[in-house]
């Protein structure tokens, strides 16, 4: 049976598919998720020109520095403060109070200048992204081997096509049974 577009067309749609893999990814991460994120001015914009924004929605997020009341910096020297009133109320991903040293993102109206009245409050998880990132690479590593293990690119069809035997540590590495040393060593 003849292939109706060839190695060529295979070749070119494969590029196509990574082509519009890569530029949904891309997408994805640049779309807004949700209110916080929806073009609503944030701090790098509010920070320098506050009486401008004085009665506009606003996204500022930052570095808790003081509890009673809540107070953020949103820059890391500890410049640009803002009093966050009802910051633990409008809390959504955690159910205790904020503590000094969270990273938040909070949602609201800017009474003044340096005061906002809060509707959403998120707090920023260091860990579970740390533990996300560790966990998706260590699955990635997994994947690939399993990929590198079992199939090889055949240069004459142009294809990625399954070993007729799959490759193991064994045969990789040199010194041990069956590897490139090519015996038993017997010490």
């Amino acid at each position: 049976m003849q292939e109706p577009f060839g190695q060529r067309g295979r070749l070119a749609a494969g590029i196509a598919l990574l082509a519009v893999l890569a530029g949904l990814v891309l997408w994805a991460g640049a779309v807004p998720s949700d209110l916080m994120t929806s073009g609503h001015p944030d701090e790098v914009e509010v920070t320098p020109n506050r009486e401008a924004y004085v009665g506009e929605q606003v996204v500022l997020g930052g570095r808790v520095v003081d509890t009673d009341p809540v107070v953020i910096a949103t820059r890391a020297s500890g410049y640009g403060r803002f009093t966050l009133v009802n910051a633990d109320d409008g809390l959504q991903n955690s159910d205790a109070s904020l503590e000094q040293g969270d990273r938040v993102s909070a949602f609201g109206h800017l009474e003044d200048e340096s005061t906002l009245v809060v509707e959403r409050t998120t707090v920023g998880d260091v860990s579970g992204t740390a533990y996300m990132l560790l966990v998706s690479f260590v699955g990635g590593l997994w994947a690939f081997g399993r990929f590198a293990r079992d199939w090889r690119f055949d240069r004459d069809r142009l294809a990625v096509v399954p070993r007729d035997d799959p490759v193991s540590l064994r045969d990789v590495i040199p010194g041990t049974r069956g590897g490139a040393s090519g015996g038993d060593r017997s010490d």
